[in-house]
């Protein structure tokens, strides 16, 4: 036997001589199925038993790891958490029948050990997190686990720890924190707190304006902030998890509240993952290393247990995990959010506004975020183009935004976060093709920006650029992973050069199947070149280790001072050379305004038009459109009349009344209709509440 191992057993054995003596850890008639399901959730899944011989046997006398830094005060992924994630591990592994250390003596001794190094020592991170969720969500397993074996002090002492989780806080904050309670009473047998705590975490199951789930399938925590794949994928593991240990208990869910679980997963976090990929706008501050695929993934485990959870939509969730199964477009009012899919590509803008919070900073992640809600666009086609790719980028070239560049270092955010000045962001959707609005006003710049997606292309626009800094301003087109060759057209079409950098007036780019076509060409910079970076950029937690990598990046210059400047691109996604041919002779749109007070686009066939009101005007597509007030339009042209989609972005009116050539009726029962010679007015009520910002879609047939 090793020296050190027998001194430490020998030591815990005059410590605690009567653990081995502990009664059976009954439990009451009300609380034996939820003690069982418990038991059954830690114990499910395979044993590993080569990696806890190694965990074992890298355990010091004391009962702790020399890889573990136990005075560390970083907030973030503190790492001493790790002890008690060890200490489950160990705990599975000793109760788990079949296990190669099932009611092994000697792992006893161990589990021991390393628990009274916890209980003793009471490690604390200075982020509030751990020490009221992160560790009392470890540590209350582990006493589950062990009950029988521990003493009355080692009880005793791990109850004190628990008792910091109090229930209380919104939204997943809420949910671990109530979870934490139950746990802990269950241990004291305590049925009516274990009651309060189930109703407490049952009640974060709802919609609303506050945090949580919102009407429009996005998840807000820390405020009006969009968090799907931070705190919103954490409230979905964790209800999965509730819901099935609290079934056939007497604090079961209702099970009313799936459908509501039900439609957040397929109505919201359905639509931000592609081809295992989450979507850099839906992380959140969590821009770790992996963290794209490791959030997917997580999703997709999310959908397959929803299969035997919720079976009656098993074929639902099946599809779900299929990327090229849900198509469409998405806009999401309440989060300033837009999404477009098809089977080819996955494209998404991120904005923020007077009522929505573009990004944070916390615990030291995402410190380099400062821009990340100012108009972020991300084009997905192999998944591939952002994976990991935030050591190398500029980060005041995020692609779609517009931005001053200097050479200071960025502001970082707080937990707080940030919202711009201005009410007038949204979008509007008919389910297919979408228009996504933000009149930008921050930090001495303002930009009337816009994006109108239809028939496979995003035409982007923006008008009004005008800052007074003194400060140089760019618009970013994309920054993505450098992928094969770059084709440039200017007055010829050339291969530009690894390791190149030039300014260009370009009438299309084409690289890594994305085509980026400039009607009005501009004066662009484009720059492929192999970028040093870290990840002690993006986090501090990590080591700074400089990493290499190839980067694409394309952006506009507007100068120093620019008043009243514009910019004009389309990004055509899975784009040929052929294609991009076509389009100098053959466009595939018409930009009929790009200005400070509208904003306007329509296709070549003129079955399709966009249109963004800055202030009340007329707009000459299908003969003529005009508003009362400002607003966002789509039309598209019907066999047997128009379909007409509107919204209002700063969700404070009442009514928009719309102008259209020619004689239309509709049976909408938001929409009044009166005629005055070859036009048609339309009074629209607009949603209100929390659905102010949704698009009303309105179905106009012609008159014969």
């Amino acid at each position: 036997m090793n020296r050190f191992f027998l001194l430490a057993l020998l030591s815990w054995l005059t410590v605690s001589t009567s653990i081995f003596a502990q009664p059976k850890a009954d439990y009451p008639a009300d609380l034996t199925q939820l003690h069982k399901n418990i038991l059954d959730e830690l114990l499910s899944g395979n044993s590993v038993s080569d990696t806890l011989q190694a965990l074992v046997d890298r355990m010091d006398e004391r009962g702790a790891w020399a890889n573990i830094p136990y005075q560390s005060k970083q907030r973030g992924s503190w790492e001493p958490a790790l002890h008690i994630s060890y200490l489950q591990t160990m705990a599975k592994a000793w109760q788990k029948p079949g296990s190669d250390f099932y009611n092994n003596p000697k792992l006893l001794a161990k589990i021991h050990l390393a628990l009274n190094y916890w209980l003793d020592n009471d490690f604390q991170c200075p982020n509030w997190w751990y020490p009221e969720i992160g560790v009392p969500m470890q540590l209350a397993p582990v006493l589950i686990l062990m009950e029988e074996q521990l003493s009355p002090e080692q009880m005793a002492k791990g109850i004190k720890i628990l008792d910091r989780a109090k229930i209380g806080m919104t939204g997943q904050n809420k949910v671990w924190q109530s979870g934490n309670v139950l746990l802990k009473s269950l241990l004291l047998r305590d049925d009516a707190t274990i009651r309060k705590a189930a109703q407490s975490i049952q009640e974060e199951m709802k919609v609303s304006l506050g945090e949580g789930i919102q009407p429009d399938g996005s998840f807000h925590q820390h405020g009006p902030q969009i968090q799907f794949g931070n705190y919103g994928l954490s409230f979905v593991n964790d209800m999965i998890k509730w819901i099935r240990l609290l079934r056939n208990t007497p604090f079961f869910f209702d099970e009313s509240k799936m459908s509501i679980l039900r439609d957040y997963l397929l109505e919201g976090q359905q639509w931000i993952t592609w081809k295992n990929q989450m979507d850099i706008s839906a992380c959140g501050r969590q821009l770790f290393v992996n963290a794209q695929t490791g959030k997917a993934r997580n999703l997709a485990g999310a959908f397959s247990q929803m299969e035997k959870l919720d079976p009656a939509y098993a074929v639902t969730y099946q599809k779900a995990g299929n990327y090229e199964t849900l198509k469409g477009n998405r806009h999401f009012w309440r989060s300033d959010f837009q999404v477009q899919r098809t089977p080819d590509y996955y494209f998404s803008v991120k904005m923020c506004s007077e009522r929505v919070i573009g990004a944070e900073s916390c615990n030291s992640e995402n410190i380099r975020g400062y821009y990340l809600g100012d108009g972020a666009t991300y084009l997905y086609q192999t998944g591939k183009e952002y994976e990991n790719i935030f050591p190398h980028w500029d980060w005041k070239k995020i692609p779609g935004t517009t931005t001053h560049q200097d050479d200071k270092e960025l502001p970082v955010l707080t937990a707080s976060g940030y919202r711009i000045a201005s009410n007038f962001v949204g979008g509007v959707s008919d389910g297919k093709t979408g228009i996504a609005v933000m009149d930008y006003n921050r930090d001495g710049i303002a930009a009337k920006k816009a994006w109108f997606i239809f028939n496979n292309q995003i035409v982007c626009l923006g008008a009004g650029i005008t800052s007074s800094t003194g400060i140089p301003v760019t618009t970013s087109v994309n920054q993505s992973f450098l992928k094969g060759a770059v084709l440039a057209k200017t007055k010829t079409e050339k291969s530009v050069p690894a390791e190149s950098s030039e300014t260009i007036t370009p009438k299309w780019i084409l690289h890594d199947q994305a085509g980026y076509y400039f009607p009005d060409g501009g004066n662009l910079k484009l720059e492929t070149k192999t970028v040093t970076g870290s990840w002690n950029r993006v986090a501090s937690m990590y080591k700074d280790e400089p990493i290499q990598s190839g980067i694409f990046k394309l952006w506009f210059e507007h100068g120093t001072n620019p008043s009243g400047g514009t910019y004009a691109y389309s990004i055509i996604p899975q784009a040929t050379k052929a294609q991009m041919q076509k389009l100098e002779t053959k466009p595939s749109f018409r930009i009929v305004k790009n200005e400070n007070n509208i904003q306007a686009v329509i296709s070549s066939n003129q079955q399709w038009g966009g249109i963004v009101f800055y202030q009340a005007g007329k707009s000459e597509i299908f003969g003529g459109i005009e508003t009362d007030q400002p607003g966002v339009l789509m039309v598209r042209r019907e066999k047997d009349g128009l379909s007409v989609s509107v919204s209002d972005p700063t969700q404070k009116l009442d009514q928009i009344q719309l102008t259209l050539k020619g004689n239309y009726q509709t049976a909408h029962p938001s929409v009044k209709v009166t005629h005055e010679q070859n036009n048609s007015m339309l009074w629209i009520r607009l949603p209100k509440g929390d659905e102010a910002g949704k698009t009303v879609a309105i179905k106009l047939i012609k008159k014969k």
